[in-house]
């Protein structure tokens, strides 16, 4: 069968465009897989690869040990770091309480935490705990250590990293936060029944419920050095009050375990 010459040169004529589209098509191909493979390559090459890790507010926590145990180390190309899932690495330690990381490209990076300071000391049965001003537990000893102030609670240990919810520890911490550091240091908590009872200044008061705990430091506080002889008593810090001790005896829960150490003289130091 003959073809009209017209018919076949234009037949050649579309073989021929689509063979220049697929080459077309072939060449723009390998452009972008060499743009995309030297994009990835100087993603991964020593111009974009960690060589300054700045670290901040890091006190006692050894952050570039986990650091390093995260792989944020010199060399690591930053496009293999996932801040945050460094942030949660950091989060692990007790002791942090707040992390940020952050990527500067194209070689830094740059973390800064929030520490968690130890606040007091709280008798956990055969052991003691170093809690945090939010209630974490930080550390364990069988006896306390520091000298730090000491609250006496009977409480299950909710574990390393955990926080004590008891409202009476919660509260002994207010007051804690609310007093001078030199009184803070040597003050003794107990807790019974609900109230709270301190032993600060060689003084012992009655705190009550663990409620509006800095209005009663701010009370205790304002007589501590000039109250008669006797049991202080800023349950209703608006009307604080003294009970001479013969008229209070051992009777009250809380109270006799804070006179014992009265009558020690024990200063709790370590």
């Amino acid at each position: 069968m003959t073809i009209e010459p017209r018919i076949a040169r234009r037949r050649q004529e579309v073989a021929e465009q689509q063979a220049r589209a697929r080459l077309r098509r072939s060449i723009w191909m390998l452009v972008i897989l060499a743009c995309a493979g030297g994009v990835a390559w100087f993603l991964v090459s020593p111009f974009m690869s960690v060589d300054e890790v700045v670290v901040r507010g890091a006190v006692h926590v050894p952050v570039e040990d986990i650091l390093r145990r995260s792989r944020v180390v010199e060399g690591r190309p930053l496009v293999a770091i996932r801040a945050g899932t460094v942030e949660t690495d950091l989060m692990e330690d007790p002791r942090i309480a707040a992390a940020s990381v952050k990527l500067v490209f194209p070689t830094r990076v740059e973390v800064v935490v929030r520490e968690r300071v130890d606040t007091a000391w709280i008798n956990l049965g055969d052991q003691w705990g170093v809690l945090a001003a939010d209630g974490v537990v930080l550390a364990y000893a069988p006896t306390p250590t520091t000298r730090l102030p000491q609250i006496r609670v009977v409480i299950d240990d909710p574990g390393l990293g955990a926080r004590i919810e008891a409202p009476e520890v919660g509260g002994a911490l207010d007051f804690i936060a609310a007093l001078p550091d030199h009184l803070a240091e040597r003050s003794l908590f107990e807790a019974s029944d609900g109230e709270l009872w301190v032993w600060v200044g060689n003084r012992i008061a009655r705190l009550g419920l663990p409620s509006d705990m800095q209005a009663k430091a701010t009370s205790l506080l304002t007589i501590l050095d000039s109250a008669p002889v006797g049991l202080i008593d800023v349950t209703a810090p608006s009307r604080p009050a003294v009970r001479p001790w013969d008229s209070v005896g051992r009777t009250l829960p809380g109270l006799e375990y804070l006179k014992s150490q009265l009558e020690a003289e024990i200063y709790l130091e370590p």
